[in-house]
């Protein structure tokens, strides 16, 4: 993907990327993730100038560690919950999320290790059109 040439841009694309990934209706917890997920990558690219497609650790960590400092602990534990899946959407889930550890991994504030969860839900490919039912 391209770097897109604006703040607007940027927040489309991360936008899209998490549509594409998250299922259910756009209501709700969705609705959150998508809403977060375009105020991260705006005020990356105000940052640094990259999309989503082009970050790296060090934009998701300024963003935690900067950006998200000014925020209560429970908001911050949505935005890291946000940046969680934007990094499943990169591919980068194993690499990354071992070494951002801090204190938005509870609603609390509190540090601690980051235990494994239920994993992400991934669109089926049954249904019309795919050949799988």
């Amino acid at each position: 993907m391209s770097n897109p040439a604006n703040q607007a841009g940027a927040a489309r694309q991360a936008r899209a990327m998490l549509a594409r990934t998250l299922p259910g209706s756009r209501r709700g917890s969705v609705a959150g993730h998508l809403a977060r997920a375009e105020s991260i990558a705006s005020l990356i690219w105000q940052r640094w100038q990259v999309g989503p497609y082009r970050w790296r650790l060090k934009h998701l960590r300024w963003y935690l560690t900067q950006a998200a400092e000014a925020l209560s602990p429970s908001t911050r534990y949505r935005h890291w919950l946000t940046v969680r899946v934007l990094i499943q959407c990169l591919g980068r889930e194993d690499d990354w999320l071992p070494r951002l550890q801090g204190p938005w991994l509870r609603p609390t504030g509190e540090r601690g290790v980051l235990k494994t969860g239920r994993p992400a839900l991934r669109p089926s490919r049954t249904g019309p059109g795919t050949g799988v039912r």
